[in-house]
């Protein structure tokens, strides 16, 4: 398995990329410091979540390699993910889609930095259907 980040979609996420940080991609499914209820709309939600490099996400055993570096995630969520993935920019909808030879996984992939963030609770986040 692989993940391609476009130069159009580093470019977006430059600002985050830093080697004292780990990178997560985090499947909406309610497990999960990043994902307090998970998706109500039942359609695949993506988050690629930054953190403190020494930081332990127990949930997030497996990993992805990426031109923009190692890219964990939840082991179990690999039958959700392609062989081939491209992480994109579309400029006219401001939006990050994550897609593979075989369709769109997703059309936006939320972005969020943990960076300082300490205790794992305060990563507790409020979702509402």
């Amino acid at each position: 398995m692989k993940l391609t980040v476009t130069e159009e979609a580093k470019k977006r996420i430059a600002r985050y990329l830093s080697p004292d940080k780990k990178i997560i991609l985090d499947f909406d499914d309610g497990v999960g410091p990043f994902s307090a209820v998970g998706d109500c709309g039942l359609e695949a939600g993506y988050k690629l979540v930054f953190v403190n490099r020494d930081q332990k996400f127990p949930d997030f055993n497996s990993k992805i390699p990426s031109n923009i570096g190692t890219i964990y995630y939840k082991g179990y969520t690999k039958p959700q993910l392609d062989e081939k993935m491209e992480l994109r920019f579309n400029q006219h909808y401001f939006t990050m889609p994550l897609v593979s030879p075989h369709g769109t996984l997703t059309e936006n992939v939320e972005v969020l930095d943990f960076t300082g963030v300490q205790e794992t609770n305060d990563f507790q986040l409020t979702h509402d259907c």
